[in-house]
């Protein structure tokens, strides 16, 4: 038997986006576990007023803002667009919550979180 108008790479999209939402879904457990497990602050103040970092955003402090920056993103490459590679990261942390890795070695929330989902992570790729 023959095939003769059998083409490999005409199901390569459908794969790869069903791949991309697997993916995503374990990362989205991943990321509400993280945020379960994340230490919320109790001091809020605004940025400062006077002094050398007078005016900086990122001297201002509010609780919650290390959970609120938990977050699913996929890589892009230099020119914006969404990387051919099957690339989903959950992310601690932004500019104005530049502690996550202070917190994340002294008080582990993210780590945690994906070892607790780790056989969740794997029945939804799929992998043994």
């Amino acid at each position: 038997m023959k095939a003769v108008s059998w083409n490999p790479n005409k199901y390569d999209q459908t794969f790869e986006d069903i791949a991309i939402g697997r993916l995503v879904e374990a990362a989205e457990i991943v990321r509400d576990k993280a945020k379960s497990r994340c230490p919320v602050g109790t001091i809020s103040r605004p940025m400062y007023k006077t002094g050398p970092y007078a005016g900086q955003p990122w001297t201002s402090r509010d609780a919650g803002r290390l959970k609120a920056s938990i977050r699913i993103t996929r890589k892009r490459t230099k020119t914006g667009r969404l990387s051919r590679k099957k690339n989903v990261r959950v992310y601690a942390g932004h500019t104005t919550a530049f502690y996550a890795n202070i917190v994340e070695h002294y008080t582990p929330f993210l780590n945690p979180a994906f070892v607790s989902s780790y056989s969740e992570i794997k029945s939804i790729v799929g992998a043994k």
